[in-house]
């Protein structure tokens, strides 16, 4: 019981402070804020996290554990390269539309100057590559059944998942009037990636 207490109230610790320093970014951002956020004093906090860096760096780390999670377990569950592909392009956007302070934190980059991030940093780098790693395993899947041309997996991985990333910047970034639902951008993410933007008739 003792330790269910303690992981829901570090969750809503770092739920917490995700919203907080979305709207406020890292250095507006307090510990007494997220004490008080969280109905803790401030002394209660600091048994959870030493200080506001390392509570930073937990709310980065996990929640992209949880993507990266959630998008391979989404791609393992469907069957051949281009319903693999399909649907972790669908759980990737879908994430960012079901988090979207979560991911305003991370674009904004203050992970980049944070006091002592470079272990942060480190971290995010590896674990991007793992994911990167994941889709060149789809590919070389959609290379050897023939679905896909024999092109180099690790190009083709970074081509997809640029092409994901650039969309879900443009959808975090613009006016929250014009925003559609990101899940009506997969198929156009499909066409680019599958087909290319070149007409064939020309």
């Amino acid at each position: 019981r003792k330790e269910r207490e303690f992981k829901l109230r570090r969750a809503e610790i770092l739920d917490q402070t995700e919203q907080i320093v979305s709207a406020k970014g890292f250095y507006g951002t307090t510990m007494a804020e997220i004490a008080e956020a969280s109905g803790f004093a401030i002394g209660t906090l600091y048994q959870f996290f030493p200080g506001k860096e390392q509570l930073y760096t937990a709310m980065i780390t996990e929640k992209l554990d949880r993507m990266y999670a959630g998008i391979r377990a989404a791609a393992d569950g469907a069957t051949g390269a281009l319903e693999k592909i399909e649907t972790l392009v669908a759980a990737q956007l879908g994430f960012v539309e079901n988090h979207a302070s979560f991911c305003r934190i991370f674009i904004r980059g203050e992970h980049l100057t944070t006091p002592g991030g470079a272990e942060l940093r480190m971290r995010i780098m590896e674990d991007y590559a793992g994911h990167l790693a994941f889709v060149e395993e789809v590919m070389r899947e959609g290379i050897r059944t023939g679905v896909l041309r024999a092109m180099a997996p690790p190009v083709m991985a970074a081509a997809l998942q640029g092409i994901v990333n650039s969309f879900t910047f443009r959808w975090l970034t613009v006016g929250e009037d014009a925003k559609a639902s990101l899940q009506d951008d997969i198929p156009f993410v499909l066409d680019i990636f599958l087909k290319g933007v070149k007409n064939d008739g020309s």
